[in-house]
């Protein structure tokens, strides 16, 4: 970096380091290197993977002795967690495989696939909540066991807010939509343990045994409301949609840390998976050698890659001054004013 950088050694390693401790920050691709996300990842969706599946068959023997249609909505809802789990599980250990010949940008938006595919589970499930719960309208019936039902149903909220913390520190370490998409599906499986005890708890102490049937309804609208916002979180990534104006911010800061750098333009950023791909065009002075100017790329280069372990970088220079626009023109973006 240039002596007469107006940004201190101190200022860029605390641009670096407060990428957890910011909370516009967390959860964002990139600020961890691909293997140490990758570890996160692994160790997060297996452990997901495990407690669907335990949660799966303690509702589904629940069920059996309950009869709940809200049980039921709660066990649809733990069998989808689980088959998405599933998913992640297979989608963060592919998109952590490294670019080849064939595939240059990497495989990260395997994990934005598997957000499309928890969406359909989601949807699907939704719709077979709805029909069991019309079809018990007017044909609602007390639950039997109530106690012991909610005894065990505070046992798995208990286990899910573990688990939600857990893939809370993951998302904010590693910005993985696909644990993303599976904290969601688990968040709203422990809203879903909540009501379902408050339905089981009015249907059976109090004359309103309706209640039962109304908590399933209000779950398959949730589960709904839950594909929405993971659906618009893949669609992000697989419409290659820019990164929020924090972080372009962040690093056209770091791009401008050296004075003889007079404007950053053209910059165009997007995450795919744990990963970033970056790239624009850097204004400089025209009295620059060849060889300073290289210097001066790799150093941004550099600067940039620290705050952004995952990201890859491409820049390329331009005299400043210069009025004419590289590439074409559909893609360009006017300067800013």
């Amino acid at each position: 970096m240039s002596a007469n950088s107006d940004i201190s050694e101190a200022d860029l390693q605390a641009t670096a380091d407060d990428r957890f401790d910011q909370p516009n920050r967390r959860g964002r691709p990139g600020r961890l290197p691909p293997d140490h996300s990758a570890v996160i990842t692994r160790r997060i969706t297996a452990l997901a993977v495990g407690l669907g599946l335990v949660m799966a068959v303690g509702k589904f023997w629940l069920w059996g002795e309950t009869g709940s249609v809200g049980i039921l909505a709660s066990l649809v809802h733990s069998a989808l967690d689980m088959f998405g789990a599933v998913a992640s599980f297979i989608a963060v250990r592919f998109a952590a495989r490294k670019p080849n010949a064939d595939y240059r940008f990497g495989f990260g938006k395997a994990e934005s696939f598997s957000a499309v595919f928890q969406v359909c589970l989601i949807v699907l499930g939704a719709a077979h909540l709805l029909q069991e719960v019309f079809g018990h309208i007017g044909h609602s019936h007390p639950v039997t066991q109530s106690g012991p039902a909610i005894m065990v149903l505070c046992i798995f909220i208990a286990l899910t807010l573990w688990l939600i913390i857990a893939q809370s520190w993951a998302v904010r370490a590693t910005g993985s939509i696909a644990v993303r998409g599976d904290r969601a599906h688990y968040m709203a499986d422990l809203l879903a343990n909540i009501f379902v005890i408050i339905g089981i708890a009015v249907a059976s102490y109090t004359p309103f045994a309706w209640a039962d049937a109304l908590v399933g309804g209000l779950m398959a609208l949730w589960l709904l409301f839950t594909a929405f916002q993971i659906g618009r979180l893949a669609w992000g990534q697989l419409m290659d949609r820019e990164l929020n104006p924090d972080e372009r911010r962040t690093i056209e800061r770091l791009a401008m840390a050296d004075t003889q750098v007079r404007a950053v333009t053209e910059l165009r950023t997007r995450a795919a998976g744990p990963h970033l791909h970056i790239q624009m065009r850097l204004d400089l002075d025209e009295t620059l050698t060849l060889s300073q100017t290289h210097d001066l790329i790799l150093a941004t280069e550099k600067r940039i890659m620290d705050a952004f372990p995952a990201a890859d970088v491409l820049i390329y220079p331009h005299p400043a001054g210069c009025g004419h626009n590289h590439g074409n023109v559909r893609f360009q973006t006017p300067l800013p004013r």
